[in-house]
């Protein structure tokens, strides 16, 4: 059952735009359905009414995308509107799980659009349609299809491609990615701006060749998220780009039961040339103990993971509550202690809001 702490927050987040300033994705629906994961449906009120000032009217609708020309719009922010409007329009006519299924390997190959945001609002949407029955709330539809129109406004294919073929395990993969020289100016605003000079980076798309992708995506994801936590934890700069290389894999985990399992391959494929591009654009130079995993006693275990969900929601930032609700998440999987570690020093590393 739907808490009625995130209906009300849906209805409240409706009337906003995906996008605020310009360029900066809407985290609210994505936090408020995190922090009543982590139970704090009580606290869900009182933080949109402060996240909801910083937000937005919605891009004003159009009639540009249809089923027919939909691929010459693809990345056109211009359309953000439009897209909304279509994925509404598709959701409305067609069940939700085969909206999905029809574009989520569409929009796959553009899986970095928005920092990753428009499948990561995407994934929180399909957890929340998951387990509302057969004939789920509307706000809770209508949420998957503003998650597949910022996914489709803004999405951005990065060089190289999009798969691990060679013989390395992912964190000895990652640690040798080629990283973008600090002086080499943005392509663009925010984290996409920098990936956009990815394709000036010599030897990156040699380097996505080099992990070796294990058979099973449930397995490959966790080896692709323990990779990723080592370099948030070791890495006390740029925290806000590399949290999304655990909470983006983290996300397509959510979706995995709905695709097809060469659509599963692809997707872990897609999350590794993302979470790679990102740590080549961010994290740099290469730290020394980003290849370093963090073992904790079952004691200190006990304590972060009983620790995380309040001291994220009392923090308040979106990007801490988003990252810890997935570093649970994703320890209950894998059981590799790093990401509950990773995400306790992001956390550390955000004003409170």
């Amino acid at each position: 059952m739907t808490s009625s702490a995130l209906l009300e927050a849906l209805s409240r987040f409706a009337v906003t735009g995906p996008e605020f300033g310009g360029f900066l994705a809407n985290h609210g629906p994505m936090a408020v359905e995190a922090m009543t994961v982590m139970h704090g449906e009580n606290e869900v009120a009182g933080w949109v009414d402060g996240y909801v000032r910083n937000l937005d009217e919605p891009p004003r609708p159009g009639n540009s995308v249809t089923a027919r020309n939909w691929r010459h719009w693809l990345g056109n922010v211009q359309a953000l509107g439009d897209w909304t409007t279509f994925f509404l329009r598709e959701t409305r006519e067609a069940p939700w799980r085969s909206v999905l299924t029809t574009w989520w390997p569409r929009l796959l190959p553009g899986l970095a659009a928005s920092a990753t945001h428009g499948v990561i609002r995407t994934a929180h949407a399909v957890r929340t349609l998951s387990t509302a029955g057969e004939q789920p709330d509307t706000l809770l539809v209508e949420e998957l299809a503003r998650g597949l129109g910022l996914w489709a406004a803004r999405f951005q294919i990065l060089p190289g491609p999009a798969r691990g073929a060679g013989g390395l395990d992912a964190v000895a993969a990652l640690t040798r990615m080629p990283r973008l020289s600090s002086d080499v100016p943005s392509r663009g605003v925010g984290v996409n701006g920098r990936l956009a000079r990815l394709e000036d980076l010599q030897g990156f798309s040699t380097a996505l060749g080099a992990w070796q992708v294990l058979p099973s995506a449930e397995a490959a994801l966790s080896e692709l998220v323990g990779a990723a936590a080592r370099v948030v934890a070791a890495r006390p700069d740029a925290p806000i780009p590399l949290c999304h290389t655990v909470t983006a894999p983290a996300a397509i985990r959510l979706v995995l039961p709905y695709l097809a399992p060469d659509v599963q391959r692809a997707s872990v494929a897609a999350a590794w040339q993302v979470v790679g591009g990102v740590v080549a654009a961010f994290a740099v130079p290469p730290h020394r103990d980003e290849a370093r995993g963090i073992a904790l006693t079952d004691r200190e275990i006990s304590h972060l993971l009983d620790r995380l969900p309040a001291a994220a929601i009392d923090h308040g930032d979106e990007h801490v509550i988003k990252l810890s609700e997935a570093a649970i998440r994703e320890y209950w999987v894998g059981h590799d202690t790093t990401v509950l570690v990773a995400a306790d020093r992001f956390r550390s590393r955000i004003p409170r809001t």
